[in-house]
């Protein structure tokens, strides 16, 4: 009896090392891969990295790309971080990043008198985060908290998008071209011109995009590492948004993000 009790437990410790075993398997080819999201990472570099042989490593991701935490790139065969991995990541991020900016939305606001958003990525769109409203009677609403809206759209959209690094702004917008035209009317040219205007100026301007009666000043906040977090945009009337003024709220938000120490990652 004693050495059945004996086999029985060192069978269930197996079974639950086989199990952690599988997990630990899956981290580190995820650590692996988001080593190299930039330029894509493949099969053989994921194996050598975790010291897995190669058919072990390819069940393994073929699995996370199923759930979505992996995307798989046919025409390079590389492997890149998934929208899955993004949307768990954002509901930490989101707090972090909050908490240090909030006061700069209210800083802004009270500089503005209109309503300012804090905005993240999600996947291919933007997540408002927080916002805080000013004092004038009337006032573009523009997002609410926990609103989504396609990456490359809106101030803050354009903002986030422009800043990314190249394979993942075309990744971007090819996955959100339909929707441009679809919902916006507007075509995948348009927003890269969009791109191209908010990289040199260093913030992004919306015009009547979100809506006809509106123009929106954007730029980005970026962390210790030289990435695109998040962005804080500001929409005003048309008929009170002037140039001048336009490059004048630009200042102000870029002013107040630089007064922040930005996020470590």
């Amino acid at each position: 009896m004693a050495n059945d009790r004996i086999k029985q437990a060192v069978k269930e410790n197996s079974k639950r090392q086989g199990g952690a075993q599988s997990i630990r398997r899956t981290i580190a080819i995820l650590r692996s891969v988001s080593k190299y999201n930039e330029t894509g990472a493949r099969l053989s570099k994921i194996a050598k990295d975790v010291c897995l042989p190669p058919p072990t490593v390819h069940r393994i991701l073929a699995v996370l790309l199923e759930e979505e935490f992996l995307f798989f790139d046919a025409a390079e065969k590389l492997y890149h971080l998934g929208t899955e991995l993004y949307s768990l990541g954002t509901a930490t991020q989101q707090f972090s990043i909050r908490d240090r900016f909030h006061t700069t939305l209210e800083r802004i606001c009270r500089q503005t008198d209109n309503v300012i958003h804090l905005v993240i990525r999600s996947g291919y769109d933007g997540l408002c985060i927080d916002r805080t409203v000013g004092k004038s009677r009337v006032q573009v609403l523009g997002f609410d908290i926990g609103e989504r809206r396609l990456l490359g759209i809106g101030a803050a959209g354009q903002a986030l998008l422009s800043f990314l690094p190249e394979k993942q702004r075309e990744d971007i917008l090819a996955a959100n071209a339909p929707g441009y035209l679809k919902y916006y009317g507007i075509k995948v040219e348009k927003v890269r011109s969009w791109i191209k205007r908010t990289r040199k100026l260093k913030y992004s301007n919306s015009i009547h995009i979100v809506s006809l009666d509106s123009i929106g000043i954007g730029a980005p906040i970026f962390n210790k590492r030289g990435q695109v977090v998040a962005a804080i945009s500001m929409a005003g009337i048309t008929s009170r948004m002037t140039k001048e003024k336009c490059r004048k709220i630009a200042q102000i938000i870029k002013s107040e993000i630089a007064a922040v120490d930005p996020p470590p990652n």
